[in-house]
């Protein structure tokens, strides 16, 4: 039987275990959390277009504030180093025209899955529409979600001992925010009726608005991820490049326009 002494230890460091676990918690899924746009373009070699007219290329590594591009075969340059990456960071981001994965070889084992790939997003599967409307839901209902969380703190504090803990209460509301944060919150009814369906994305380039038709696969709060678009770079490189390209647009330099009629999907 715990003596009065062990009780008020239990009482004090119950709560303080608990905030630390879900502090924990907190950093691990800040740590990790990714564009949903960018995530797709993971690990492959990618083509960026900066705003300024410049191009750099790599194996992309996104995280949640930066961008890497690792080099396939990096050389010496005229100082005499070797850069294997280039990094981005967030106020770089910002100046990012588009991202794009060139299309595998057509013929290749990977092309025909990239075509599988393009045929399964056109027709989703019941399973993905029911998850994507899940999060729907949840994106609807998360400022609920997070008054309850501070209805339900505030409750613990008058009648637990987390009120022993000083700042207890606010600490655990900036824990519950950061946690709904991590889960993307972008909905928007248009965008969600045009998944999955061929629509056309305008961009102002050189003060003009150019069109890019393909397949609305996702899109987030910051980017727009269109697939098999038919597009050239103009920009010469050792290998040839196909034509088709998934692009990621931001959100701020681009949009959709239209769908388009007949199209697959």
């Amino acid at each position: 039987m715990m003596t009065n002494e062990g009780n008020m230890l239990l009482e004090f460091w119950l709560p303080v275990g608990l905030l630390f676990v879900a502090a924990t918690v907190t950093a691990i899924a800040t740590r990790r959390k990714r564009d949903r746009c960018l995530k797709y373009f993971n690990h492959k070699p990618v083509m960026v277009l900066m705003e300024t007219g410049k191009w750099l290329w790599g194996r992309f590594i996104a995280y949640p504030k930066a961008m890497e591009l690792v080099f396939e075969n990096p050389k010496v340059d005229e100082s005499g180093h070797i850069k294997a990456s280039y990094v981005l960071y967030e106020p770089e981001v910002d100046g990012i025209r588009k991202i794009l994965f060139p299309s595998p070889q057509v013929g290749s084992p990977e092309y025909k899955q990239w075509e599988k790939e393009i045929r399964r997003i056109a027709n989703p599967s019941l399973l993905r529409r029911f998850r994507r409307g899940l999060w729907n839901v949840f994106n609807t209902l998360r400022d609920a979600v997070s008054q309850s969380l501070g209805m339900l703190i505030g409750s613990m504090k008058k009648t637990t001992p987390i009120k022993k803990v000083a700042g207890a209460d606010k600490r655990a509301g900036e824990i519950g925010n950061t946690l709904l944060g991590t889960v993307p919150n972008a909905y928007e009814p248009v965008l969600e009726k045009y998944l999955c369906k061929t629509v056309i994305v305008e961009m102002l380039e050189n003060g003009e608005v150019v069109e890019f038709a393909g397949l609305l696969q996702e899109y987030s709060g910051k980017y727009l991820l269109l697939r098999n678009v038919a597009y050239r770079p103009g920009i010469e490189l050792d290998v040839p490049l196909s034509e088709r390209f998934d692009i990621i647009f931001p959100r701020n330099k681009a949009l959709v326009r239209h769908r388009v009629s007949g199209a697959e999907g």
